[in-house]
């Protein structure tokens, strides 16, 4: 065992699979804890605090996604690959993105790219970026740490730049929700509180975001909700219809990331 020893836990009931795994895993230097359910998984989740969860979706007593959401909840969300023995459905791969970066589909070449993932993630832990190195980040107190825990929704029609983007917000320590469409936006706002702050693509079919960003300022519970508007290439006025239509601040695409993340920590409201 190296001196640096990352924690996985294998959440999977077939027990080739786990041996397949861990074997692969302890020879790159990991400890490698076996879960057989989803409930044992959160169990030694909370006591293990891992750097990295491989998960089989399909066990039985408990989904996939209710494991995410429990994980969520309790307030460790290390990376998590998810090894899935079907193809998800656009909805579900929406859903299951809020969560993980990465999902690897069972099947003849699945092993293989199961451990690219995983390599990836030993990569980015060792090298102290990337992937939320979760414990390091918060026993040092790294920068970026003033945005951990804060809550945000990412609005955009196009699923690469919502995994991108996401995926690099979460590396933050950020807690990314996300909606393809301005509807779903509006209906997420609803139903959840806690979001602190909007991140608005505007070129969207059906709603696009001057829609969208009026549509929130129209409900009171709303109107104070910090808005940044994204637009696909700077155009002479677009930032003033941006302010109109209700948007706090402006950013052009491609996305200047510490720019984004400079806007993000003045427009976050302060802490309690």
């Amino acid at each position: 065992m190296s001196e640096f020893a990352p924690v996985a836990i294998i959440v999977e009931d077939e027990p080739q699979i786990r041996r397949f795994v861990r074997l692969a895993l302890e020879e790159e230097g990991w400890q490698v804890f076996e879960s057989e359910t989803m409930r044992r998984g959160l169990t030694d989740a909370a006591t293990r605090k891992p750097n990295l969860i491989v998960l089989d979706l399909g066990l039985p007593h408990m989904s996939g996604f209710e494991f995410l959401e429990r994980l969520s909840q309790a307030g460790h969300t290390p990376p998590v690959v998810v090894y899935s023995g079907r193809d998800l459905s656009r909805e579900e791969s929406m859903r299951i993105r809020q969560y993980t970066d990465s999902i690897v589909v069972k099947g003849a070449r699945s092993p293989e790219r199961l451990l690219d993932e995983v390599s990836l993630f030993l990569h980015s832990i060792r090298h102290g970026g990337g992937a939320r190195a979760e414990a390091s980040a918060t026993a040092n107190g790294l920068e970026d740490g003033d945005l951990r825990g804060h809550r945000l929704l990412l609005v955009d029609d196009d699923m690469r730049n919502l995994f991108a983007l996401s995926k690099v917000l979460r590396a933050k320590g950020v807690d990314v929700v996300m909606a393809q469409d301005g509807r779903k936006a509006l209906d997420t706002l609803d139903k959840d509180p806690e979001i602190e702050l909007v991140l608005m693509d505007i070129m969207m079919p059906v709603m696009d975001g001057y829609e969208t960003m009026r549509s929130i300022r129209a409900k009171p519970a709303l109107a104070q909700v910090p808005i940044i508007a994204l637009t696909a290439k700077a155009m002479r006025g677009d930032r003033e219809k941006c302010l109109e239509a209700g948007a706090n601040d402006y950013l052009s695409k491609p996305i200047d990331v510490d720019r984004l993340l400079s806007m993000i920590r003045v427009w976050l409201p302060a802490r309690a």
